[in-house]
């Protein structure tokens, strides 16, 4: 089982992906397939950023429960 702290960080580095994919949709010299590339990929790093929430969440939980 990963720690809070390592869950925290990788929570920190999937949001880091969506600002980055997020910056790279806006740049007016992509193609329309290429920006619906980049926007199928921010979708799926939000939906990585939810579920790593999640976990982190319940790590914190099961972490108060086991003290």
């Amino acid at each position: 089982m990963p720690s809070v702290e390592q869950l925290r960080q990788e929570l920190k580095d999937a949001k880091q992906e969506v600002r980055n994919l997020t910056v790279m949709g806006m740049r007016p010299d992509l193609s329309p397939e290429k920006r619906e590339i980049i926007r199928q990929l921010e979708r799926s790093a939000r939906a990585e950023v939810m579920l790593r929430h999640k976990a982190l969440d319940w790590q914190i939980d099961q972490d108060g429960k086991t003290c």
